[in-house]
């Protein structure tokens, strides 16, 4: 079985305020968990750097690798 490998991510300021949070696919597509302006949401986007664009102020982007097939439990 073919499964897509997910990261999770989070966006911080230099001082290691939260921005936001979500899920980076390999293919490059991104889905937004939370975000500091709106609260949990669950938009999906093209790229990080649409998501980069609509946080002014992220210094940090910190990648937290998952295993193939972590997301379902195994």
């Amino acid at each position: 079985m073919d499964t897509k490998r997910r990261r999770l991510f989070q966006l911080e300021n230099a001082d290691g305020k939260k921005f936001a949070h979500g899920v980076l696919y390999d293919e490059g597509n991104v889905q937004v968990l939370w975000r500091i302006d709106r609260g949990y949401t669950a938009e999906q986007y093209a790229s990080l750097n649409f998501v980069l664009d609509l946080m002014p102020g992220v210094t940090v982007l910190r990648l937290e690798d998952t295993e193939p097939g972590s997301e379902n439990g195994r």
